[in-house]
């Protein structure tokens, strides 16, 4: 039986840390992560402020082989004002690392967030117990540090799938539906509300639209 991992794990030992710090004002969130056995392939959302210095930064990497924008959204509202840009980044990977690990393993990174500390928090599906000690072996044959914050089993994977949206989003859409942020006329702003959820305002504004994109995509406006 499948068992889901949220860990935290420096950029150092990930991927972009050089990127986010050059680039501190960035939200990052990685989507989806293609490993192969010289290159790792991250397509990723980068909000916030700062693209010159992000995508300069990405370019200059001597282990980036592409970068490629696959999107580009501008949000406008009287108290919001975003731009969000979906890239493909190819990167060389000629030493052990964690993604290396998460293939060896057959495991799924099914999300990674960048937060303010320089560090990565990320969900990882394996396949069973063995693979996440197969994982867990790697990483210490290694020398790879993380800080496990929870191993669980999928309560329900069935609705997980059916409407894509992420434990960090639900809990930003619960959120703001219960303080009245969508109600009209909002009874609390976006800035209340990331106050009250202790992350950065970008951070939740994204959380929040990638949630509703997420549960339109899988209810409403299901692609046949």
């Amino acid at each position: 039986m499948s068992v889901l991992t949220e860990l935290t794990i420096p950029a150092d030992e990930f991927v972009l840390a050089d990127t986010l710090t050059a680039s501190p004002d960035m939200h990052i969130e990685i989507k989806r992560v293609v490993g192969g056995k010289s290159t790792v392939t991250p397509y990723l959302w980068a909000s916030g402020e700062g693209f010159d210095a992000f995508e300069k930064q990405l370019r200059d990497d001597d282990m980036v082989r592409e970068v490629l924008m696959l999107e580009e959204q501008n949000e406008r509202s009287d108290e919001d004002d975003t731009e969000e840009r979906f890239y493909r980044v190819t990167w060389e990977m000629d030493v052990p690392n964690l993604i290396t690990a998460v293939s060896d393993a057959r495991a799924t990174v099914l999300e990674a967030v960048s937060n303010e500390e320089h560090r990565w928090e990320v969900k990882i599906l394996f396949p069973g117990e063995q693979s996440l000690s197969d994982f867990h072996e790697y990483c210490v044959e290694h020398g790879f540090s993380f800080e496990p914050q929870r191993v669980y089993r999928p309560e329900n994977p069935e609705e997980q799938a059916e409407y894509g949206v992420t434990a960090e989003q639900q809990e930003a859409l619960e959120a703001a539906y219960h303080a009245g942020y969508f109600d009209v006329p909002r009874d609390r702003t976006l800035t209340d509300l990331a106050t009250e959820l202790d992350i950065s305002r970008n951070a939740l504004s994204a959380r929040l639209r990638r949630g509703q994109r997420n549960l339109l995509a899988n209810t409403l406006v299901r692609e046949k």
